[in-house]
Formats: C-alpha cells, sequence, structure tokens
C-alpha cells in the first residue's frame, strides 16, 4: 500500500512539474505585440509623467491584454482602472470613458506616477498598483509577486526588442 501512494505522490508531483514547465515554455514563445495606439499613447504618457512606456505597455498587456472593453471586479478597461477608487482622479482629468484607450490609460499613469513618486520604488508602486496585501512583509523579505515580476520582466523583453 506504502509503495503505491509513493507512486502516486511522485506522479503527482511529475505532473506538476511538467505542467509549469509547459506553462513557462509557452509564456516564454507568447510573442507580445504592442497595438500601434497603445504604443503612441503610452510614449505621449510616458514622457508627460516621466514613467518608461514599455512598462505602460506591460501593465496594459497584464491588465486586459490590450482589450479595451475588459472589465473584471469592478475594474474597467485596457488598465484595469476602478472607478470607485478613482473618480476624484478621473474628474480631475476630465476622464469620462473608462474604456476609452487613452482615457483609461491618462487615469491609471497618473496614478501609476503619484505611486512612483510616493514610494520611490517601481516595485512597491506596481504591487500597490495591483493592489497586494502585506507589500511592508514581501519588501522586507526581498520578495516579488508574480504580478511585478511579470512586468519587470515584459517591460525588459519589449525595451531590447525597441533598442533601449
Amino acid at each position: 500500500m506504502k509503495k503505491i501512494i509513493s507512486i502516486y505522490i511522485v506522479s503527482i508531483i511529475l505532473t506538476l512539474i511538467f505542467s509549469s514547465l509547459v506553462a513557462a515554455v509557452v509564456h516564454a514563445e507568447e510573442k507580445v505585440e504592442v497595438p500601434e495606439d497603445v504604443r503612441t499613447i503610452s510614449e505621449e504618457l510616458g514622457k508627460q509623467y516621466n514613467i518608461c512606456p514599455e512598462m505602460i505597455q506591460s501593465i496594459c498587456w497584464r491588465e486586459s491584454r490590450f482589450q479595451a472593453d475588459a472589465e473584471s471586479g469592478g475594474c474597467i478597461g485596457i488598465m484595469q482602472v476602478s472607478p470607485k477608487w478613482h473618480q476624484d482622479r478621473m474628474d480631475k482629468l476630465g476622464v469620462t470613458d473608462l474604456k476609452d484607450i487613452r482615457q483609461n490609460m491618462t487615469v491609471a499613469v497618473d496614478y501609476l506616477s503619484d505611486l512612483v513618486r510616493d514610494e520611490e520604488d517601481m516595485e512597491e508602486a506596481l504591487m500597490r498598483y495591483h493592489g497586494e496585501s502585506r507589500i511592508q512583509e514581501k519588501l522586507d523579505a526581498g520578495e516579488m509577486s508574480s504580478y511585478v515580476e511579470s512586468i519587470l520582466t515584459l517591460s525588459a523583453e519589449l525595451e531590447e526588442r525597441n533598442g533601449k
């Protein structure tokens, strides 16, 4: 009986390892193509707010796969802005339609800019942008969330592709 249980456990572990490897290969082969409108807007907002355009593009990809009409958990648009938490910012910026790519990206980048300015650390700013819990605990332990890691990795890939 112990031998059967051991074999079963080993097969589960091997299945998990294989699944992880397949997922990593699929992700590595997935080439992110930034739509021209997203590229243009991110470059404009990047200059205005002093945020790397590829960082903005990476967030757009991670949050919505560049889908302007994406909605999840009360968040809307390409960068998943929550009107519940950002209505004052939207009013200040004159934003009325979060499904409009430029308006959504403007609110999100304005918010990210405030986070970067307040925290002076892009990793922490991205964790706050994503609404993660236990941020200080993670930072003190030298941990980086999978969300932050994916954003930074894709941003670096896009920068390299753009000759930066």
